[in-house]
């Protein structure tokens, strides 16, 4: 009977402890289930954090092409392609000095550009020629200078002023055909944009060629700027107001009035 006694007490001991055993493993398992669930959440959040800030910049990219919507189609996709890929999109205003020189409306124009776009978006180089005929341009270097640049849109004043009289107008045309057949080469995703010389007082046959070069343009599927739409009537004094005394460049008035027009086309509102 004791026997008996005995070992039922120790089968409900055994018992006990089963089931202590059973509750206390229980409650560690849950406890590093637990922790593995709040490592895992740690290890998620950063990832999320970098997909937020990925699309914040993606936004900002987005907002700056808004002020390029009147670029044409093929610059618009470049400058696309160098935000997303982090590269400096490059610009390169070219002509003879109508471009003003310091404070002249090329000046001010690249002061505009990265301001707006953002230094670390996109770079512009002046590249300023006086006295130079579109000739003299293609053979003495200066196109390959800029070449070097390998720039992604290249603004150009194609000497027109400076060949009035002494270089042909066909001449000029294949000129400009030569300089955008390097632009290509050095960078075959380049966009050339034509924009004529300033005006002068009356100078029909000067105002010929300028009628030329945009006819020559519009043939030839060239973007192209007729800023003289902006300019007074050069049959009229007034347009002396806006001019160097030998017309070789626009003053400071002429040079506001030109970049403003620039100004409105390369950063759209």
């Amino acid at each position: 009977m004791e026997l008996r006694a005995f070992i039922v007490t120790l089968a409900g001991v055994i018992c006990v402890a089963f089931l202590a055993y059973g509750y206390f493993y229980w409650k560690d398992k849950t406890k590093v289930s637990l922790n593995s669930t709040v490592v895992k959440s740690a290890n998620i959040e950063p990832e999320t954090k970098k997909t937020n800030i990925k699309g914040e910049n993606e936004n900002v990219n987005l907002k700056v092409l808004e002020y390029a919507e009147n670029w044409p189609e093929e610059a618009q996709e470049s400058f696309r392609l160098a935000l997303e890929n982090d590269e400096k999109y490059k610009i390169a205003i070219v002509g003879s000095q109508a471009l003003g020189g310091k404070d002249g409306w090329a000046d001010m124009l690249k002061k505009e550009l990265e301001a707006t776009y953002g230094e670390n978006a996109l770079s512009v180089v002046l590249y300023q020629y006086d006295d130079v005929k579109s000739d003299q341009f293609i053979q003495n270097g200066q196109m390959e200078e800029i070449a070097d640049g390998e720039p992604d849109l290249v603004l150009f004043e194609p000497f027109t002023l400076n060949d009035n009289g002494k270089i042909a107008v066909k001449k000029n045309h294949e000129n400009i055909e030569t300089f955008m057949d390097a632009m290509e080469e050095a960078n075959s995703s380049a966009v050339v944009i034509l924009q004529p010389t300033h005006p002068v007082h009356k100078g029909p046959i000067y105002a010929g060629q300028v009628k030329s070069l945009k006819e020559f343009a519009n043939d030839q599927d060239i973007p192209y700027l007729d800023h003289w739409s902006k300019w007074p009537d050069r049959m009229n004094d007034e347009i002396k107001d806006y001019l160097l005394e030998d017309q070789s460049a626009s003053n400071e008035k002429g040079n506001e009035l030109w970049y403003e027009y620039l100004r409105e086309y390369f950063v759209a509102e």
